[in-house]
């Protein structure tokens, strides 16, 4: 079982100018336990874009990854990539960007995938229920006990969305889930990013004294 305290893994915001969105970044970074921050440059958006955001990411000691585009990470200079598919890919991953940078992988609720990609040296795993899984239900217990085994058997840190509510958010802190990770719709408005992080910071702290 994780000993370490779960950390928050946030999605980077889009879909607004680039100062609103480095001022939301910010503000959600400065007050609350951020390990890492997604980007996804699925809209091309040009370098100096990411970079703003990196640069905001960096300053607040959080690590800044790129989703599934190697050389746009590389090209920036990211801290690392988050990549899908299969084997071969984070091979490229790990060539492209070297053994100093992070790479992490993006799997379904499979403890077979799993395992492969951790035995072939990803930084952490990123359980995601929307991929398609012929194994299991991607329910939310079955994420629960696959993060339960995951945590029992392996160093490598795992990743997995936060729940709907309190509850569920609890129960995966409790399996010993290394990062919550929360999707870019929490940053519709900055009340609306203040509100669902400050929720979960403050159960984060509050399973963290009961352990």
């Amino acid at each position: 079982m994780n000993e370490h305290p779960c950390r928050l893994y946030l999605t980077a915001p889009e879909g607004q100018p680039l100062d609103v969105l480095g001022s939301l970044l910010s503000e959600a970074l400065s007050t609350n336990d951020v390990a890492a921050v997604l980007y996804s440059n699925a809209d091309k958006a040009s370098p100096e874009h990411a970079s703003t955001l990196m640069q905001c990411a960096l300053d607040h000691e959080a690590a800044f990854i790129v989703a599934d585009d190697i050389a746009f990470a590389r090209q920036i200079g990211a801290d690392g990539v988050q990549v899908s598919g299969d084997i071969e890919t984070y091979k490229r991953a790990r060539k492209e960007l070297g053994d100093d940078r992070i790479v992490g992988f993006t799997t379904a609720l499979n403890r077979h995938d799993s395992m492969c990609f951790g035995e072939i040296g990803t930084n952490y795993i990123s359980f995601d229920p929307d991929l398609p899984n012929p194994y299991f239900s991607n329910d939310q217990q079955s994420l629960e006990n696959l993060i339960d085994w995951w945590s029992g058997l392996f160093e490598i840190p795992c990743v997995a969305p936060a729940g709907a509510d309190v509850d569920q958010n609890r129960a995966l802190i409790a399996a010993g889930v290394d990062f919550l990770s929360l999707d870019a719709s929490i940053w519709s408005s900055g009340q609306k990013a203040d509100e669902a992080l400050k929720s979960i910071s403050c159960l984060i702290a509050d399973c963290g004294r009961k352990q």
